[in-house]
This record gives C-alpha cells, sequence and structure tokens, in this order.
C-alpha cells in the first residue's frame, strides 16, 4: 500500500511519524510525509519520501510568542496564540499539499492537529486515520485534559468531575478553534464541524502511540482507538558528542537535565537552578541547553553543558533525568528506566507528568515552584525512595514492546479492504 503521513509540532511530534513510517516501509510499503519545510533533512535522511506543506519557519516563534508556553487561563492563552499564531498561517499550504498527493496514495495518516487533514480526506475520499501521541487529548470520564496540572480522580464522584473537566475544556476550545477551522472549511465547500480539537478523529481508526504501560486503555473509549505501545525513533548513524563521552567516563552516573525542543527555547532559569541544586547535593549533571544562550554563567566542573545529544545513546546512561514532560522526551525517559524529575511547561506535559507520578517513577514540580532549592529537595526525595527501582522495571516492560509493529499490524489489518 501506499501511505500518505502528516504531522505538525516539534521534533517529538515528528519522531514517531518517521519511526512509523520506517517501520512501513521495511514491510514492503510506500511512504511518503508531508511537512513543514524544516523537517525535510531529517525525512529524507530517515529513507521517505517528503513533501513541504510551505509553511512559514517557525525559527523565531517561541521567542515572539512566548505565551504559546503561558498556562494562563488554564491553557487558553497558549492554545489562542498557538492556533492564530503558528497553526491557521499555515494552513492553506498544508490542504494544499495534501490533497495533491491523496490520489497517488492509498490511505493517510494524520496527527490529531492536523486541521486540514480531515478536509483532505473528505475532499479527495482517500481513507484515513487520526494519530494521537499522548493520552491527554482523547476525551474520557478516567483522566483529565494533557494540560491540566490536577490529578486524575476515581471513583463514581472523581469521574463526574473528569467529565466536569473535559465539558470545560471542550467549550472553551471550540470556541478558539472551531471558527478558524470552519472558515477555511466554508472556503472549500465543506460544512462546518463541532469541536475540531477533541472531536475531529477519523471514525476508523485513531491510533494511540504510546504504552499501555504508561496509560492504561480507558474503558469509555470508542472501539477505533487503538494502543500500540512507544513508535521510538533513533536517527540512523547517530553518536554521542566526544565532550558528552568524555564526560560520562569520568564518573558516576550523571543526572540529565534537558527541556526537548520548544521550553528549551524560553526555559526561564530552570538549568541555572537546576545546576545549583545539582551542586548542593554533590550530583554530577549534564544539561542539554539548546541555544547558546541558555548556558548558565557558573558551572563546576562536575556539571557539563552542552547544545543537544541523541536521547536513545544518552537517557540509558544518566541516574535521572529533569524534563518537561513532552511526550517525545518522556518516552525516551521511560525506555531508559530512569526517574524523572517533572517540570511541565504546557501542551499536554501536565498530564503526562502526573501520570509518571502516579506510576512513582517520578516527582513532580509546579512552574511556580521551581527555585534551586525547591528542585534540590525534589531530586533528593526522587533518588531516595522507590523511584529509581520502579523505573528500572517499568524500562523493561516498556523495552519489551515494539510499538512499531504493532501499529503497523494494526494499520494493514484495519486498511485492507480499503486499500
Amino acid at each position: 500500500m501506499r501511505w500518505l503521513l502528516t504531522s505538525w509540532g516539534s521534533q517529538g511530534d515528528l519522531h514517531p511519524f518517521l519511526a512509523l513510517g520506517r517501520g512501513l516501509v521495511v514491510r514492503g510499503h510506500g511512504v511518503t510525509l508531508v511537512g513543514h519545510p524544516e523537517w525535510r533533512a531529517e525525512t529524507e535522511r530517515a529513507g521517505l519520501r517528503f513533501v513541504s506543506t510551505g509553511e512559514p519557519l517557525r525559527e523565531d516563534l517561541i521567542q515572539k510568542y512566548p505565551e504559546v508556553l503561558s498556562m494562563k487561563w488554564g491553557g487558553l492563552v497558549s492554545l489562542h496564540t498557538l492556533v492564530h499564531r503558528a497553526i491557521a498561517p499555515g494552513f492553506a499550504g498544508v490542504l494544499a499539499a495534501l490533497r495533491a498527493e491523496a490520489p497517488q496514495h492509498d490511505a493517510m495518516l494524520a496527527h490529531h492537529f492536523t486541521f486540514p487533514a480531515p478536509m483532505a480526506a473528505e475532499l479527495s475520499g482517500i481513507p484515513w486515520g487520526t494519530i494521537s501521541l499522548a493520552p491527554g487529548v482523547v476525551p474520557s470520564a478516567y483522566a483529565l485534559p494533557g494540560s491540566h496540572f490536577g490529578r486524575t480522580r476515581s471513583g463514581v464522584s472523581g469521574r463526574t468531575w473528569n467529565r466536569f473537566v473535559w465539558f470545560m475544556g471542550q467549550r472553551i476550545t471550540r470556541r478558539v478553534v472551531d471558527p478558524v477551522v470552519n472558515r477555511l472549511r466554508r472556503e472549500q465547500g465543506l460544512k462546518p464541524i463541532r469541536d475540531a480539537v477533541f472531536e475531529a478523529h477519523s471514525s476508523l481508526l485513531n491510533l494511540q502511540l504510546y504504552s499501555e504501560h504508561f496509560a492504561p486503555r480507558p474503558p469509555d473509549w470508542s472501539r477505533e482507538k487503538r494502543l500500540t505501545g512507544f513508535c521510538f525513533y533513533d536517527p540512523p548513524g547517530a553518536t554521542l558528542p566526544r565532550e558528552v563521552e568524555k564526560f560520562l567516563a569520568s564518573g558516576e552516573p550523571p543526572v540529565l537535565v534537558t527541556l526537548g525542543s520548544t521550553a528549551v527555547q524560553i526555559p526561564g532559569r530552570l538549568y541555572e537552578s537546576a545546576a545549583e541544586a545539582l551542586e548542593g547535593l554533590g550530583l554530577r549533571g549534564i544539561l542539554l541547553i539548546g541555544p547558546e544562550k541558555n548556558r548558565p554563567a557558573h558551572l563546576p566542573e562536575t556539571i557539563l553543558a552542552t547544545a543537544y545529544a541523541p536521547y536513545g545513546l544518552l537517557m540509558p546512561r544518566v541516574r535521572a533525568v529533569v524534563h518537561q514532560c513532552g511526550i517525545g522526551t518522556l518516552s525516551h525517559t521511560l525506555r531508559a528506566g530512569v526517574p524523572s524529575l517533572a517540570c511541565p511547561f504546557a501542551f499536554d506535559q501536565p498530564n503526562n507528568a502526573r501520570r509518571i507520578e502516579a506510576l512513582g517513577v517520578a516527582e513532580v514540580t509546579l512552574p511556580q515552584r521551581r527555585s534551586a532549592r525547591e528542585l534540590r529537595q525534589a531530586l533528593e526525595k526522587l533518588l531516595s525512595g522507590r523511584a529509581p527501582e520502579k523505573a528500572k522495571r517499568l524500562g523493561e516492560a516498556i523495552r519489551a514492546e515494539d510499538g512499531v509493529a504493532r501499529a503497523c499490524e494494526i494499520l494493514e489489518e484495519t486498511f485492507a479492504a480499503t486499500g
């Protein structure tokens, strides 16, 4: 079969699609990925055909609009900024690219935030499925939305509360997102939809590319929602930087501090606070700081700061990870079997953080509580408790899964009759 894949977002949103695409190619399928022009080189290195959406460059998006990572008004400010400043400007290009490619493909798989994808499927008649990368984007009475910092409640009264939170969240997102999406639909002669964020998923298949050990399937989900396991992408030929290898070999396993590819653009004082906390505890550390401007002014010899290192190679060699809980970073942490100090910012990160906290493999710090003293206390609690042992066992379970193979099996089974 010929598969048309399309994603939107950060590296954490791209990499599972690359893993899935490579898996399909190995099984004899043809694969094209439609995405942001900045993804061309990495997609082609992965061996996949790439088609650009022609969207505007995002180089300075986070610096220009830091409210993208704001949790003001329960994440409403973040969502409004994300949709109007980052997503909507590229709608026409995404839709045009998908419509042009659809006739040459048998089925389409789309990230749940690629809003033009359902339009392309409707206009071209191509069968399609939705892909969700984190559990906080599909409503359930057994969980809370991704951007909610609260803990999920249980029991009859708890599920009633969870439903209420979802109801209010969906009501707000409909007001923010639906008018923008429906404007494009009207231009294409299509009827308006309701709840473009949480309900406009494919009725044929909604693949959840994460492990049931991280987030079990809720009993109130409909049948088309299928869990596969994490789909890990390890770049071919990747190696650790020489300075990182040298540092790792020079002493005890360090604590890794990383903020992924989005939060790293506006980290505040988190790197400085983390470095001070590690020094105070007498722990070695590696800071993946991204832009050089994030380098702390004071770093002892026991802490190395470097721009980036491949997670799949680095995380199995560290003692713990301080991170933002984006699903890409989080999945590698779980696979490595190391505990987390979760520092969520926005999007699905708060819910992801609460989930690993409930599993006993993490401590969670809220945005307003990340001073050096508070990070030090949280790290001390994390490393002295049972989290390292629980994380090790969880890592073994996740490494035993093959999310890519399972996803491919489900896709072949679901779309065989439509090809």
